[in-house]
């Protein structure tokens, strides 16, 4: 099987092909590694790779998933190529996104204020767990659609950038 998917905010194209040792992972048509995936018995999946064991969890909407391993959290999209190609020619703007619900521990910015790519813009709680929500572009804050202390649903509109 072939997908694409944006792996926090890069594009990989991924090739999945099992066997009976578990999976073959091949992304970019350039690096493979084999794993193999289990149900833990207390919920979420341990997954073995080169003899070592992590254990993570996932959250998923529609074609969204949030992984949470070791205290890290990741973001997963699993899109088609046409969708691909469309987000590719998207407009100057990029909405943030609640990739799962949470709450709105802290706004890092205000309405104008110009930032950078990679710079901290809200801090969220989301599974018991502080994630510092980062600007994918650099440009300026055109508006904010969430306030501290309030609770948010996966998929909700946080804040945008020209």
């Amino acid at each position: 099987m072939i997908f694409d998917s944006y792996f926090d905010d890069k594009y990989h194209e991924v090739k999945i092909v099992e066997d009976k040792h578990g999976y073959l992972i091949t992304i970019d048509q350039d690096e493979s590694f084999h794993i193999d995936v289990m149900d833990r018995l207390t919920g979420g999946y341990s997954l073995l790779h080169k003899g070592r064991s992590f254990e993570f969890d996932v959250e998923s909407k529609d074609s969204h998933y949030t992984i949470l391993s070791r205290g890290n959290l990741f973001n997963l999209e699993i899109i088609n190529r046409k969708s691909a190609a469309l987000r590719s020619k998207e407009s100057e703007e990029k909405k943030i996104t609640a990739k799962m619900p949470g709450k709105i521990i802290k706004v890092l910015a205000k309405v104008g204020d110009p930032v950078t790519k990679g710079q901290g813009l809200i801090i969220m709680e989301a599974m018991k767990m502080e994630n510092e929500l980062k600007a994918p572009i650099s440009g300026k804050v055109k508006s904010i659609h969430v306030q501290e202390g309030k609770t948010v649903d996966s998929g909700a509109d946080l804040l945008l950038i020209e």
